[in-house]
This record gives C-alpha cells, structure tokens and sequence, in this order.
C-alpha cells in the first residue's frame, strides 16, 4: 500500500514539473509576451502579474501519538492520504483539505479527516488561521490491530514576523509559489499563536479523554528560515521554528506546558505559469499535565502544484 502511494505522489510531482517547464518554454518563444509576465515587486523579489491562482495539494501523512495512560507503544493515524483545493488573489489564500477514505488502514475503522483555512501576508507578516478536524489511530496487538476512535478538533490563529527579510526574502515564494526570489536570503522568524483544542476518546480507551477536554493556549515562536535560489528557476529551503506555550483545561484546574519543534524542507520549481513543490515537514509536540503526560509526532510529505491565471 505504502509503495503504491509513493508512487502516486511522485507521478503527480513529474507531472507539475512537466506542466511548468511545458509552460516556460512556450512562454520564451512568445518574445515581447514573456516580458508581460512578471515585474519586479521589492529589489529582490519577482512579483507575477497574473493575481488569481488555483492551488491543488496532496499530503502523505504519518501521525504518532503517545499517552502515559498506554504503555503498548504508539497509536498510528489511520488517515494517511490527504487532497485539496485552494484558491489565491493577491495577499489572500483559502485551502480545504479531505482525506481520502479508501486509504485508511481495512483493518481497521474508516477516519474522517478535513482542514480548512486562510493565509494572508501583510507586508512581513504571515498570518495563518486554521479549522481542523480528525479522529482514527490505531496499534497492532498481538496479530490484531487495536483500534481507538479519539477524536480532536484543533482551531487557531498565529502571526509570524519576518523583520529581517530586507526585501531579498518571502515566504511565499517556497510554500505559496506566487513569487520569485532573485537571489539566496533568509529571515528570522518571530510570532506566536492562540489555540483552543477539543479532544474526545469515543471509545473511553484513555480514561483522561472521556470526557471532551477542551484545552486553550498561548504559544510564542522563533525560529530561522533560509532559500536557496538557483538559475533554473529552482529553490531550496530550510525552515525551523520552536516554541512554547502555557495552557490549560477550561473545566479544571490542570495547567500544561506545551514545547514544539517544526522543521521544514522545501524543494520546488517556479515557472511563469505553473509552479510546484515538494515539502517535508517534521513536528514535536510533548504535552506536560499535572497528572498526565503525552507526545505527538507528526511527519507528512507534501506536494503542492500552482496554476496562474
């Protein structure tokens, strides 16, 4: 399953990098036309004048999760394949993400999975807002597979700060591919985010989860993130944030501290007309309660195709 999946990833990969070198060359032999395309935006950044793009992501996901309240090992997602559309004008960008359902474990139950949320840039800032919803792990016990029906809908708003662009670096132009770096710069990063998370144990496997905990928390982020532009229009970038943040449960009196770690690496094309990427992405999140204690581990590979109109 798993090498059939690879496989279709990496097939709709060599498609966008087809498409977008296709568009490219068709583009150089218009002349007069190619120059149309694209003006300089900052004194290091390529700003595209077509505004509208369409957005078309695929993620393989592999979530991990840990409970002082399991000793059997980690309980795997069961909701490993994710497609999406999105749409961008301007500074502003909307993604609704699905899971596909005929990729779950048939061992075990079906999971439903979705994300939907906004992206909007501000001079240097990124603010990001996200609605997200999923429920399904499983383990395997034994020759059978155990399977847990633990439930989490997670909200939030975060605002990173980029101060040290100096016009040379975008964000975008990894992650959004609707702009160009001229040349190899980076950024610091500063910001921090607002959450509120809802987690339910259908199946009253976790004691602590019968009961829906709702849990809201205030995080503070730094990190660092560096591109490397090349002169076929190719990119590499780098992308590490930690932070920390201090919550706690709205019905109790449970605090928490909440350490996370993200690590991203971007490889990608940008064409005049139709870009893509691939992203690796790393997070770590241990979860510290007065009388419980939990990790998550969540690695996904990503693969993002952007068509300009």
């Amino acid at each position: 399953m798993l090498c059939r999946l690879v496989f279709v990833l990496s097939l709709i990969c060599a498609c966008g990098m087809a498409l977008g070198q296709g568009q490219d060359s068709l583009k150089i032999g218009d002349g007069d036309r190619a120059a149309i395309v694209e003006t300089e935006h900052e004194d290091g950044i390529v700003e595209f004048r077509r505004k509208f793009l369409i957005r078309f992501l695929c993620n393989y996901n592999f979530v991990s999760f840990w409970s002082s309240e399991f000793d059997g090992g980690a309980l795997k997602s069961n909701r490993p394949v994710d497609v999406g559309l999105g749409l961008g004008y301007g500074d502003f960008y909307w993604d609704f993400i699905y899971a596909l359902p005929f990729t779950s474990n048939n061992k075990s139950s079906k999971s439903i999975s979705f994300e939907t949320g906004f992206d909007f840039f501000p001079g240097n800032w990124w603010v990001k807002g996200v609605y997200r919803s999923y429920s399904g792990f499983s383990t395997d016990v034994g020759d059978s597979s155990l399977y847990v029906d633990l439930w989490e809908r997670d909200v939030y708003v975060s605002a990173l700060w980029l101060g040290t662009s100096n016009g040379e670096f975008s964000p975008r132009a990894a992650f959004f591919l609707d702009r160009r770096q001229r040349h190899s710069a980076g950024s610091l990063i500063l910001g921090g985010r607002i959450q509120g998370t809802k987690t339910k144990d259908k199946d009253e496997f976790f004691p602590y989860y019968q009961e829906p905990k709702e849990i809201f928390s205030s995080w503070v982020d730094m990190g660092y993130t560096y591109t490397w532009v090349f002169d076929n229009k190719a990119f590499l970038n780098l992308w590490g944030v930690a932070g920390v943040a201090v919550g706690g449960d709205t019905e109790e009196d449970d605090y928490m501290l909440l350490p996370e770690i993200i690590a991203k690496f971007a490889f990608g094309y940008i064409g005049e007309i139709w870009s893509w990427n691939n992203v690796l992405e790393t997070e770590y999140m241990p979860v510290i309660f007065d009388s419980h204690w939990e990790q998550k581990l969540v690695c996904a590979y990503k693969i993002l195709i952007v068509r300009r109109f």
